[in-house]
């Protein structure tokens, strides 16, 4: 009997326990790469207010854009990396490149070399995303794959939560070095994760180490891929023009219009949003616990979001939350009592980043377990250009003078257009081979 045949025969229930490490860990790449993309958002009143530096909003607007460019390149690369390579290598490579990059930033004596280290960082931040989406979705098993993907993904809004935290307490006093520097803490376990990552069991079999493969399959309780499914002819050698063969053009054109769109509002809210809505007259602090109450929301918004798909679909869920983000980001345009501008805060989060991850969701469970990676690394590459134009946007919008609401209605039609975007999307039975 074959190692794929006996793991299919006595396949226990899912081992929570062993589960939970692969989320966990995800979970923490998540984390570190929240943190690290939120820091410069939290401390960017005070890195424009710097007498030495006295960095302009369109400076300040392309270091903020360095990363987002440098996402692009990781996520493109990781993702294709991670289907021939392995996950687990590309993970830890990852975490290490953007948290060294990181502690070197906050030592950074001009502003060009921060812009340097900053996209050095999102190569590794980029990289990170298909590697964990793949790796989560896998080793969840059919049942848990929507919860375990959103306490994954929750990571993310909890690390730009605790960036607002730490800036909140520490930025005043110490400075935007200290915030932007403890990105590099992650290396500290680096070591403890190494031990503890699993290799993807597709990969596993894909090169012929079938029997490990199947030891992990039945830790973790879930299906061994056969050599079929695993092999790259299944689904054609993972690549970009994979994603537009076999009917799945017009799903690979609405997921990166969506992302795109979606990019827009994550990147240009995180990073301008303490500065706008301290131009709109609130207080420094008040400002920064904005943008964590953001996130905290985002955070809780995914389970919302996670369960309300079960019931509805995805689709109906998505487009909701980004009409509802939408609304909520025009009433941001409006002056409220403090409580009431934080529960609309709290909705433009879950109808922004939490809906955000859903689509990502949508996308990691669409394509086949082969494909997956790739699928999601050539989205999250395209959808940086979104993510570089949103800094941008609000720094464009800051330069010319306008009024601080314009921020708030270009965003707010930009939620909009992402919600419209996943129409495109062909409302098919998703692809599931774990």
């Amino acid at each position: 009997m074959t190692a794929s045949g006996s793991a299919r025969v006595g396949t226990p229930p899912a081992n929570g326990r062993w589960v939970n490490v692969v989320t966990v860990i995800c979970w923490f790449g998540f984390f570190s790469e929240g943190y690290d993309m939120g820091s410069l958002g939290a401390v960017l009143p005070t890195l424009m207010a710097d007498p030495v530096w006295r960095l302009s909003a369109a400076s300040a607007g392309l270091i903020a854009s360095a990363a987002l460019l440098g996402m692009a390149i990781g996520a493109y690369s990781f993702g294709l990396l991670s289907d021939r390579i392995g996950r687990r290598r590309c993970y830890l490579t990852c975490l290490a490149l953007f948290s060294t990059a990181s502690g070197f930033a906050a030592l950074a004596p001009a502003p060009w070399l921060l812009g340097a280290l900053r996209f050095v960082a999102g190569v590794g931040i980029g990289g990170i995303i298909p590697v964990c989406a793949a790796l989560t979705t896998e080793f969840a098993g059919k049942d848990g794959v929507n919860r375990q993907f959103a306490i994954m993904y929750s990571g993310y809004s909890l690390g730009i939560f605790a960036s607002a935290l730490v800036s909140y307490f520490l930025a005043a006093e110490m400075g935007w070095r200290i915030v932007i520097g403890l990105g590099a803490v992650p290396l500290l376990l680096l070591p403890f994760i190494a031990r503890a990552l699993p290799e993807s069991l597709v990969f596993l079999v894909r090169k012929g180490l079938s029997a490990k493969a199947a030891d992990l399959a039945l830790r973790f309780g879930i299906e061994l891929p056969s050599a079929e499914q695993a092999a790259p002819s299944s689904v054609e050698k993972p690549g970009l023009r994979a994603l537009f063969s076999a009917g799945r053009s017009r799903a690979t054109i609405g997921f990166w219009l969506a992302t795109f769109f979606s990019m827009i509002l994550v990147y240009g809210l995180n990073t301008w949003l303490p500065k706008i809505m301290r131009d709109s007259g609130y207080e420094l602090g008040s400002s920064i616990m904005f943008l964590g109450v953001f996130a905290l929301a985002s955070s809780a918004g995914g389970v919302i979001l996670g369960w309300l798909a079960d019931r509805i679909g995805r689709s109906s869920a998505i487009i909701l939350a980004f009409s509802a983000g939408a609304v909520a980001i025009l009433l941001l345009s409006m002056h409220w009592p403090l409580a009431v501008t934080y529960g609309v805060v709290a909705l433009a989060g879950l109808g922004t980043v939490a809906a955000a991850v859903m689509v990502t969701s949508y996308l990691s469970s669409y394509f086949p377990a082969g494909l997956r990676a790739t699928a999601v690394g050539c989205c999250v590459s395209f959808s940086r250009l979104g993510a570089v134009c949103g800094p941008l946007i609000g720094a464009a919008i800051v330069q010319a003078g306008l009024p601080v609401a314009w921020n708030f209605y270009a965003f707010a039609l930009i939620a909009l257009f992402t919600g419209a975007s996943i129409l495109i999307v062909p409302q098919i039975a998703v692809q599931r081979a774990h």
